[in-house]
């Protein structure tokens, strides 16, 4: 007998046995996301991937299709004056190798749809990385806001009392209160910056994300030479264009074919017999076709389709040294990040003693309001900005990853 687990939906009450809890449980933790790892396992599947994955298929079609015109055609006839039938057969044995040429720009072409598929995979990664980082800065600011709320709150509290016996003067607390005021104001628009970030995820990932958010450190990429998935899908479609050129020949086609006949002559008008043909008709023939003059048409098409592959070649040139250009960049902004993120440290270190020094003369007295907010204030921006410091060099691995055309999983599997 299995024991059932109750659950209330609104007035009902739904019965579900046990067995069924531990699946649905795991259904439900599989959508949520609160790390990186399984936030970039669910952009993988992203609906910009898998729409570029049907280029895929749609590519293997059109080889498929390619490939029907090596196989004979059938086709059957009837006569519109006699009674029978047709049946015939036709092949092309050969055809200036046009066929050949159209199979290898159809194979390149469903090398291109892959390699496009893949940068796509790239660059959904890349976003994501983004977004799971911008998300942790707005994060870290409404954590570093928040611990500025609890000190002014504490201070409030203190000169309230103060004010109350005379101690102190109501315009400091009036300053405390419109400080107060202005931070729960900035944390009001951090929220809707987070909630903005949080759709963004989830769009990217199809996954729903909890907060708040872990941190999670990359792995330095591993330079290594290896070619971009854009750059080969480029060269994929200046193979095509090559192949093209291939296309356009004054080489014959050779094509054979065969009919049969089978004739009724039972209600035809003979003419006395002298128009009655064998009842059963067999023909075989084989016929050559080649052009012979067409004015240069054929290499005019044959030039132009060479012309484009010169352009497309030396374009893909171009964006090669750019992107390599990119990807020099990309290291060198890693030093920078890491030389930034010590000195945000430093910042931050620096800003808390001088805070507690700050503090105390002000709870003292030594100092005016104008003093102490300040303070506060730039101890709030040094940590908003420590956090961001650590952040931006994580994107800097990405990045320099991503222009290397290194896979940024493994920048992730990696670091575990």
């Amino acid at each position: 007998m299995l024991t059932l687990s109750t659950l209330f939906l609104k007035n009902h009450i739904l019965r579900v046995p046990m067995k069924y809890l531990l699946p649905l449980s795991l259904l439900a933790a599989h959508l949520m996301a609160d790390d990186l790892s399984t936030l970039l396992s669910g952009a993988k599947t992203n609906v910009r991937v898998e729409s570029s994955r049907l280029m895929i298929d749609k590519a293997q079609a059109q080889i498929d299709e390619a490939h029907s015109a090596y196989f004979p055609t059938i086709s059957a006839t009837g006569p519109k004056t006699i009674s029978g039938m047709e049946l015939g057969a036709e092949i092309t044995l050969f055809d200036g190798f046009r066929r050949e040429a159209l199979l290898r720009a159809l194979r390149a072409n469903k090398e291109g749809a892959i390699q496009s598929m893949e940068q796509e995979r790239q660059n959904v990664l890349m976003e994501t990385i983004g977004a799971y980082y911008d998300y942790l800065n707005i994060q870290s600011r409404l954590e570093a806001n928040a611990q500025k709320c609890k000190e002014l709150d504490a201070q409030v509290e203190r000169y309230k009392v103060l004010v109350q016996n005379d101690l102190a003067t109501g315009d400091i607390l009036k300053s405390l209160i419109a400080s107060r005021l202005a931070a729960e104001y900035d944390d009001q628009n951090l929220r809707i910056q987070l909630e903005k970030n949080r759709k963004e995820l989830e769009l990217l990932s199809g996954l729903r994300v909890q907060k708040p958010i872990g941190f999670h450190e990359l792995s330095m990429p591993q330079i290594i030479q290896m070619e971009r998935h854009d750059l080969r899908s480029d060269r994929a479609s200046l193979e095509i264009l090559e192949h093209t050129e291939d296309r356009y020949t004054y080489l014959p086609s050779i094509t054979l074919s065969a009919k049969h006949k089978k004739m009724d002559y039972q209600e035809y008008d003979t003419m006395g017999g002298t128009n009655i043909q064998p009842e059963n008709q067999n023909e075989i023939t084989a016929s050559l076709s080649m052009t012979l003059f067409d004015m240069g048409r054929i290499s005019r098409e044959r030039e132009q389709a060479r012309l484009d592959a010169l352009k497309a070649r030396k374009l893909l040139d171009y964006k090669t040294k750019k992107l390599q250009n990119n990807a020099d960049i990309a290291l060198l902004s890693i030093r920078s990040a890491e030389e930034a993120l010590q000195a945000a440290n430093a910042e931050v270190a620096a800003r808390e003693d001088a805070f507690k020094t700050i503090k105390a003369r002000f709870e003292a007295g030594l100092v005016n309001t104008t003093t102490y907010l300040s303070e506060l204030t730039q101890l709030s921006d040094a940590r908003a900005k420590g956090h961001h410091a650590r952040n931006a060099l994580q994107i800097a691995k990405a990045n320099a990853g991503y222009e290397h055309g290194i896979d940024l999983m493994s920048l992730v599997e990696e670091k575990k």
